[in-house]
């Protein structure tokens, strides 16, 4: 049983806590706030840290393993100090500058949620599976409603390129992209990978107000994969015209990622995400907002 610690706001606990009883072989243990008058109540009986650096230096007896979920700043100092004291780290909102903690002996492995939504996994697994052989055309819309909780356009823009790269196996050799002066909130851009591989994706954050819409396309030499939210959508008829009703996956994206987390450390492995993953995405984000102000195609480094 793997013994974990979270670091995190108390509305991140809850969440955490939701998913508890899915988890295999792993229990919550030990809870820190980010903030002041966080609790961790929801993560059931666990010893509680007044802050972060307490729980690591004062109660690292009280967990095998921590989660840390906080700002890039917060994330990196953390999971170094936690890394200093050979606990396996899961980092939330991570930049490429943990890429010297990477070489460390102690298990690190950034978050990236997005990877782990049943659909997406269910692409790669055919992929993977060579049933749509060799990797060819990705298409991904993300279209967002205006908002505050939208985040800004880099983050919004890494999990689909983190995902394009995925499941090409490398980076892309081309970026080129299309942003408009008049609508900020809209990129288009377009990855050029090896052997004639490409992927188109657009992300927006200026549709009217109301839900937001994912859809991801594989085509492949042999076949063809296909990923959206449509499938959380139920049509209510009650007379007149039908409702949709949206019904919610839960937070599956969060129990793959830390069953993961939690596998590989019990299997003493590296894990399916790895600081490496996380440094090429951010690369080529760069080069995507690179191209977007010079309007110029990008050409990929050599060696990603």
């Amino acid at each position: 049983m793997i013994r974990l610690a979270l670091i995190s706001s108390a509305e991140t606990a809850e969440a955490y806590g939701s998913i508890s009883t899915r988890l295999h072989r792993a229990a919550w243990t030990a809870y820190a706030p980010v903030d002041s008058g966080g609790s961790g109540k929801a993560l059931g009986q666990v010893t509680e840290a007044t802050s972060a650096e307490a729980l690591i230096a004062g109660q690292a007896d009280a967990f095998d393993a921590v989660v840390i979920d906080a700002d890039q700043a917060a994330v990196e100092r953390l999971a170094k100090e936690a890394s200093a004291n050979g606990k396996p780290v899961l980092a939330g909102a991570t930049g490429g500058s943990l890429a010297a903690l990477g070489q460390a002996d102690t298990l690190l492995m950034p978050a990236h949620p997005w990877r782990f939504l049943p659909s997406v996994q269910s692409v790669k697994r055919s992929l993977d599976d060579n049933k749509l052989g060799q990797a060819g055309l990705l298409r991904i819309h993300r279209w967002l409603p205006p908002g505050e909780g939208v985040g800004a356009l880099a983050d919004r823009i890494l999990p689909d390129a983190d995902l394009a790269c995925w499941l090409f196996g490398s980076a892309p050799e081309t970026v080129w992209s299309l942003q408009s002066a008049a609508n900020p909130e809209y990129i288009q851009f377009h990855l050029g990978f090896a052997n004639e591989g490409m992927a188109m994706i657009d992300v927006a954050a200026s549709l009217p107000s109301g839900g937001d819409y994912f859809s991801l396309t594989m085509i492949g030499g042999t076949g063809a994969a296909y990923a959206d939210d449509h499938h959380n959508m139920n049509l209510l008829y009650s007379g007149g015209q039908p409702n949709a009703i949206c019904v919610s996956q839960g937070r599956a994206d969060l129990v793959g990622q830390l069953q993961e987390f939690v596998d590989a450390i019990s299997e003493q492995r590296a894990p399916s995400v790895t600081v490496a993953d996380t440094t090429r995405a951010v690369e080529v984000l760069d080069q995507v907002l690179e191209s977007a102000k010079s309007r110029q195609v990008i050409s990929g480094k050599e060696g990603n």
